[in-house]
């Protein structure tokens, strides 16, 4: 928006730099949905070699485990695997994007 104005101050140009800086500060957000098709694919392999971990947890513990235990465990281990799956994404994703890198120049 600032860089629209036909003409700039040293208090137009502060504010693009701090609206830059507050972006930066916050584009974390955006990691997850970034992750480009390698990290994606990584990230499905990570999710099936968890699932087939679980799958052995779950076979070796099937005689033992109570109904009520057993959908506490597999919630648990769903919430592992999305959790370590978030965690990759967040690893890998990059927000390596020519036209936000162009904006730390307008000022």
């Amino acid at each position: 928006m600032y860089a629209r104005y036909k003409s700039h101050q040293d208090a137009t140009l502060s504010y693009m730099e701090d609206t830059l800086h507050r972006f930066d500060t916050f584009k974390d957000v955006f990691f997850l949905g970034l992750a480009g098709k390698k990290a994606k694919a990584k990230a499905n392999a990570l999710r099936t070699e968890l699932v087939k971990k679980r799958k052995v947890d779950e076979e070796i513990n099937d005689g033992t485990w109570t109904p009520s235990k057993k959908r506490r465990e597999m919630n648990a281990w769903r919430d592992n695997i999305s959790h370590e799956i978030d965690i990759f994404k967040e690893l890998y994703a990059n927000f390596n994007f020519q036209k936000i890198h162009l904006m730390s120049h307008w000022a």
